[in-house]
């Protein structure tokens, strides 16, 4: 009985305090911000998602990655049809009034995106595990662990379950890619009204030691942290409105004589990057975006070759609530995606890449929706890749 007792009041508590997540509308949030409790003693939420690829017969042949390989580790990495999952939790609790404790895991079932499962089946991936103290109530939250990079926002499309679209944008790839950092994150808001405010973040870490998803370090390689700040200003809208404005700097990877002179990550290189992003709501229609400029550095023998990257991803949903006992809403949406990157680096390509996506998401109900989507990939190469993607995801 008292056992019982226990977990329903624990249960009561987490109702009672998950009612208001965040202290206020201009409040920072993490990509998977939606999913964490700061105030209740204990939570525990999360997505599946279910994806169907249709068969696209040159997926594999294309640079769909990216020069900043994004990667498209939500979706199957085959040219046949195929089915795959993504499964992710969070797990936070308030210690204290002021000191919390957030961990956020994704259940992966194919590390290296090409089918092959991890060990029982699945590997478990950590992107942010780290405990924070509110220094300074709303100006100054400290936080030390893992977390993702705040650069952009880009990072939000990895949560497959609150993504309007299944793909990655390539725009990304003018960034660093699936950035998880270990180091220290300051941030903070400031409300002057309902209507006008500001938040800050501020991230001082190890940095990441390829341009890609591989590059996740342990420890850093070399004694020049990784800095990224993003600025979040809410111009007279409230929340339906903001536009951020993002700088990261650090070097990437020394130059390591133990691998190949053919592999990128055997040069020196650092990186220097700059972006805007905005988030838009206005009655029925939601949308997002951001513009993304980067320049990379390799240094080798006494000379420095550079890629240059930019980026812009933008796309709309339009919402329709139906009268329907099955269908909640029905949304039609659409985006484009566009990566240039300009090399002078002679392991890296020029290469360029628009994309096209169109479809509509439907909601069963709040936390069970459907996504459909096709995608029109255009590289510089003509190939047969573009894909339909069908997504089923549940949250809870």
């Amino acid at each position: 009985m008292k056992t019982k007792a226990l977990v329903l009041l624990v249960s009561m508590a987490s109702t009672l305090f998950s009612q208001n997540i965040k202290k206020s509308n201009f409040e920072w949030q993490a990509p998977g911000g939606q999913y964490i409790e700061p105030s209740s003693f204990f939570s525990m939420h999360g997505y599946v998602n279910a994806v169907f690829g249709a068969a696209s017969a040159e997926w594999e042949n294309g640079n769909f990655n990216g020069i900043g390989m994004p990667g498209q580790l939500l979706v199957p990495n085959t040219s046949h049809s195929a089915f795959t999952s993504d499964e992710a939790l969070w797990i936070s609790s308030e210690i204290s009034e002021k000191t919390s404790v957030v961990m956020e895991l994704h259940l992966v079932s194919s590390p290296s995106g090409n089918g092959a499962a991890g060990p029982g089946g699945l590997t478990i991936v950590m992107t942010e595990a780290n405990a924070s103290w509110d220094i300074i109530d709303q100006y100054a939250k400290v936080s030390f662990g893992t977390f993702w990079s705040p650069f952009c926002k880009v990072n939000t499309e990895w949560l497959g379950a609150q993504n309007t679209f299944s793909l990655i944008p390539q725009a990304s790839g003018a960034y660093l890619t699936h950035y998880n950092e270990k180091g220290i994150r300051l941030s903070g808001f400031y409300q002057k009204s309902d209507k006008t405010g500001f938040n800050y973040t501020f991230t001082i870490g190890n940095g990441f030691n390829a341009y890609d998803v591989s590059g996740y370090n342990s420890w850093d390689f070399n004694e020049n942290k990784t800095l990224n700040t993003r600025i979040g200003v809410f111009p007279g809208f409230g929340e339906n409105f903001e536009i951020g404005f993002s700088a990261g700097v650090g070097d990437v990877s020394n130059e390591n004589l133990a691998l190949s002179d053919t592999e990128v990550s055997s040069v020196k290189s650092d990186f220097i990057a700059v972006g805007s992003d905005v988030s838009l709501k206005y009655k029925n229609f939601i949308s997002k975006g951001y513009i993304i400029y980067s320049e990379k550095k390799f240094h080798q023998n006494n000379t420095i070759d550079m890629v240059q990257g930019t980026g812009i991803f933008y796309e709309v949903l339009y919402k329709i609530k139906l009268k329907s006992k099955i269908i909640k809403s029905c949304s039609p949406k659409v985006r484009i995606d566009y990566l240039d990157n300009q090399s002078d680096f002679f392991l890296i390509p020029d290469y360029k890449f628009n994309g096209y996506s169109f479809g509509v998401n439907i909601a069963v109900n709040k936390r069970f929706k459907i996504s459909l989507d096709q995608n029109i990939l255009l590289e510089n190469d003509p190939l047969k890749n573009n894909r339909f993607i069908a997504k089923v995801s549940a949250e809870f």
